[in-house]
């Protein structure tokens, strides 16, 4: 099952529930994916369960919505600010393949094939063990967060933007304060690239970026072996594209280990919250040389996740310096 948010034409929030036949209905009385989740919790009812017996017969065209800009994020929070979006990256074995021979001295290994190394050694732990920890950083709230078809911006002060075509988890964290995945979207962990490849001491910098989700959350266990397409379009043509592969047979963590390292944190346990965690990317095309421009279009397909993730870029205008105001 996949769920989704959208407004309908009357400009009203709905969710609705796509089955395998592609068909999408909408669900009674839900205001939205994290209050139907609240309420399956509430009623100790399993999150399809409930998207099903709140089906009606409505059918939604849901590849309309999208064309017309109605569909919204999979996933949201009344305050926005009780969202954390957050990313695990060097995370896919396809990272590995493209590092040159470092040599047998482990120490002059530079850091992020370090880190490769961690993960490919012991990313994937047996159950009730602890693994190697994946790289981490926090990108920002639901403020950052970009609906399916609308622009991700590229602040001025950046260096140069690049896509990073990924799937997320979503996560709610229960009254008992237990963390729980609502299921898996694609994303585009929009960052800039160009800042980090200059400095990895600038990764949180280049981080601080807007984030798409959506259109579909699939409910449900994730496939191993995932295949994918990312494409880069520039005046109506294509410029670079890349099939690649992601879901745990093609990553170098599991998906449980990167959660442990995540959730092992008590600070995340706040009643009601939403976290959105992006489990890396394997092919980038900064990395390939491309150099994005304003106005460029990312597409992302994926038919396990049913419709294509698709985003502009916007190259942001300037502003003054900003400073602090003292209050004394």
């Amino acid at each position: 099952m996949r769920l989704s948010q959208l407004l309908n034409a009357q400009g009203q929030k709905i969710v609705c529930a796509t089955d395998d036949t592609g068909t999408s209905r909408k669900l009674a009385d839900v205001a939205g994916i994290r209050e139907l989740a609240m309420q399956a919790l509430q009623t100790q009812t399993k999150l399809t369960d409930l998207a099903l017996a709140c089906a009606t017969e409505e059918v939604v065209d849901l590849v309309a919505a999208l064309d017309e800009g109605r569909v919204l994020t999979p996933i949201d929070h009344p305050d926005p600010a009780h969202l954390l979006v957050s990313g695990s990256g060097l995370s896919h074995k396809a990272w590995v393949a493209t590092e040159p021979d470092h040599g047998p001295d482990e120490d002059a290994w530079p850091d992020h094939f370090k880190t490769l190394m961690l993960g490919q050694r012991g990313g994937k732990p047996a159950p009730g063990e602890w693994g190697a920890q994946p790289e981490w950083f926090f990108k920002g709230n639901g403020y950052i967060l970009v609906p399916p078809g609308s622009a991700v911006e590229h602040p001025f002060y950046g260096v140069g933007p690049g896509e990073e075509a990924e799937i997320a988890g979503i996560y709610l964290i229960g009254p008992d304060r237990t963390g729980h995945c609502l299921g898996y979207t694609l994303g585009n962990e929009f960052s800039d690239e160009e800042m980090y490849f200059r400095n990895v001491y600038h990764l949180a910098q280049s981080k601080k970026r807007e984030v798409s989700l959506g259109p579909e959350l699939l409910v449900g266990d994730l496939p191993e072996d995932i295949p994918a397409r990312i494409t880069l379009e520039r005046d109506g043509e294509v410029q670079w594209q890349a099939k690649f592969r992601t879901g745990e047979a093609n990553m170098l963590h599991s998906i449980a280990n990167i959660e442990a390292h995540y959730f092992k944190y008590s600070q995340w346990y706040i009643p009601g919250d939403i976290h959105v965690l992006y489990f890396g990317n394997a092919v980038m095309s900064t990395a390939q040389g491309e150099v994005v421009e304003d106005g460029d279009i990312y597409r992302l397909d994926c038919e396990t996740f049913g419709l294509p993730l698709v985003n502009s870029v916007r190259f942001g205008p300037s502003f003054p310096i900003p400073r602090a105001k003292p209050l004394w």
